[in-house]
């Protein structure tokens, strides 16, 4: 499994897909964020939460693998990963039929409170590649939190998020 991650970041970085802030998840790593409960700020026709979190990396619309919103004042799309856990990093597919750069800025938050749709969590990353179809992993270097949003601030715009992938370790209790 981390041979295949390497060769994918190799990839990533060599064709310019935005796979190059330098981290892989962790060998052996699970998709925490997969089949997780997921909401958004608002649905454009089939496009619901869920889509980014059912294990498909189609990139085209028409296939319905992707979330999508209607064009919202500051969209965000958040998955409840159930429990607080430490994330290493997330993976983003972005569509690939067209509208790519609608996910140009869009954040990465990790974190434990829901106030203002999670936009209150701390940052992990930011999408900068924004390319049709692109891989975007954003390095989150631990930072901890049971929930995992993505906000496109300071505009109006359609969020369409065609695969996010979660990885990371569960924190223990503190005795």
């Amino acid at each position: 499994m981390e041979v295949l991650w390497r060769l994918l970041l190799t990839i990533g970085i060599l064709a310019g897909m935005g796979m190059t802030q330098g981290c892989t998840p962790p060998p052996g790593a699970q998709n925490l964020a997969l089949g997780g409960q997921a909401t958004q700020s608002s649905t454009y026709r089939t496009g619901v939460a869920g889509n980014a979190v059912d294990g498909q990396r189609n990139g085209f619309w028409q296939e319905n693998p992707c979330s999508h919103t209607q064009a919202d004042t500051e969209p965000w799309w958040t998955v409840d990963l159930g429990s607080r856990h430490s994330v290493s990093a997330v993976i983003v597919k972005n569509r690939e039929d067209c509208c790519g750069e609608r996910l140009r800025g869009a954040q990465i938050r990790v974190g434990d409170s829901l106030a203002n749709n999670g936009r209150q969590n701390p940052i992990c990353g930011t999408i900068t590649d924004i390319s049709a179809g692109s891989l975007s992993t954003i390095c989150c270097n631990g930072l901890e939190g049971r929930y995992v949003t993505v906000t496109i601030p300071g505009r109006a715009e359609y969020l369409t998020l065609c695969e996010v992938e979660v990885y990371g370790t569960q924190q223990r209790a503190e005795c």
